[in-house]
């Protein structure tokens, strides 16, 4: 028996060993050329939609702007998922990167033309967040159909290294434009990328998947996407500590580093140069996702969190900068590895006919709980100092990963192969 398991195990990592690059594949390729350029565009609008915003209506109009794109995208996520799972997923993408691309554009010409205001600010970049909500969950069902399944996490690392490597580019490039040109052409540069998107997604030759059905109202499909999460043990645990991970030690850690940076080694330089080694650093992930295949997958997405706590520490303490930096690495390395080993679980083990659905509850996590980690952490780090912040969050982040780890269900769920379960047979998960 054990000379067949060892037999079996080599002969299942000589597969993975031979799994076919992504890019060799055509309508992979397509989809990352596209999504490539999208998530460049993207990128460049955090910096440029706030000084729009700034320049239109001061810094009153800052908040206001930057909510109006994302309140869309947390209340409407959840019916985004509900789209993806009903319709074919690269129809209600194209239709996303249209009205994006529509936003953008009306953007950056009201803004090169001087007839901007506030109201149109907000508007628009609602609608634009309306898209981000549809797109996202239908991208992460999408992926599964463009490569075989064992090359998923290649696929994800592939696309996870460009949008990471995307952020560094982007900040100087939207800064530069910003500066020379004005916010309004880069608002057109992103307009632009979303068109790509579309009709990379367009070239694209898949066969129809649409699932629409008459018989369930969209709030019907919401709750079975909600039972289907609650009865699925391991599920719930990944999603219940992606989503804690965002509220204790990100969000917190967004707050209380600035802070400590300014005090601890005289401001924003220091800062700065922290966030350009953890970019490095989520580089790095990627590229060592695109080769490693774990073989206890999801005991290697809770054990990947624990790459944090020397950066946090150190961070705490007080440690040289060169220290703090040089930790740093594994900060970005660990986001760019559990993204990717996350995804690539949740398209392995989740039916397809839910997979849309179970990302925007992955993408709820992140978008309702770190804006209001964010809020609270604010006070909490004024009140109690952010070295105990970040002490707070390295002593959660040990001790439920310990927890998570030492579950018997999660081992034993990681040990076989767990195969798609249908929302309706969840429970028996």
């Amino acid at each position: 028996m054990q000379v067949a398991y060892v037999h079996l195990s080599g002969a299942r990592r000589r597969a993975r060993q031979k799994a076919l690059t992504p890019l060799r594949l055509r309508t992979f390729r397509q989809y990352f050329i596209g999504q490539a350029l999208s998530t460049f565009g993207d990128s460049l609008v955090p910096l440029t939609i706030a000084f729009a915003a700034l320049d239109v209506g001061g810094p009153g109009a800052l908040g206001l702007v930057l909510a109006a794109n994302r309140v869309p995208i947390a209340m409407l996520v959840l019916f985004g998922g509900v789209l993806g799972d009903r319709w074919d997923r690269r129809w209600v993408m194209v239709g996303a990167d249209v009205l994006r691309c529509g936003t953008q554009m009306t953007t950056g010409l009201l803004l090169i033309s001087g007839f901007a205001e506030v109201w149109h600010l907000v508007v628009l970049q609602g609608l634009s967040g309306v898209g981000t909500a549809v797109f996202v969950p239908s991208a992460s069902g999408l992926v599964p159909s463009l490569v075989p399944m064992e090359s998923l996490q290649k696929a994800h690392a592939f696309l996870g290294l460009a949008a990471n490597t995307n952020k560094v580019l982007s900040i100087s490039l939207a800064g530069a434009l910003v500066a020379t040109v004005g916010p309004g052409i880069a608002l057109l540069v992103d307009a632009v990328t979303f068109a790509a998107s579309a009709v990379s997604l367009l070239l694209l030759r898949l066969p129809s998947t649409a699932r629409g059905s008459g018989r369930r109202s969209l709030w019907g499909d919401v709750r079975d996407g909600v039972r289907f999460v609650i009865r699925t043990p391991w599920l719930r645990v990944l999603l219940g500590y992606s989503a804690m991970l965002q509220a204790l030690v990100i969000g917190p850690h967004m707050v209380a580093g600035p802070l400590l940076a300014n005090e601890v080694f005289g401001g924003a330089g220091a800062w700065a140069a922290i966030g350009v080694v953890q970019a490095v650093g989520s580089i790095v992930g990627g590229m060592v996702a695109i080769r490693w295949w774990p073989r206890r997958p999801l005991r290697t997405v809770f054990g990947v969190g624990l790459l944090m706590t020397p950066y946090l520490l150190f961070f705490a303490w007080g440690a040289p900068l060169w220290l703090v930096a040089a930790s740093a690495v594994a900060v970005g390395m660990q986001g760019a590895l559990f993204m990717a080993m996350q995804s690539t679980i949740l398209q392995q083990r989740v039916p397809a006919s839910a997979r849309s659905r179970v990302a925007a509850w992955s993408q709820l996590g992140s978008l309702v709980l770190l804006p209001t980690s964010l809020a609270v952490a604010g006070p909490v780090v004024s009140e109690i100092g952010g070295e105990t912040v970040l002490l707070v969050g390295v002593g959660w982040l040990v001790l439920s990963t310990g927890l998570v780890l030492s579950s018997s269900s999660i081992r034993s769920l990681d040990v076989k192969e767990a195969s798609p379960v249908e929302p309706g047979e969840a429970s028996a998960a």
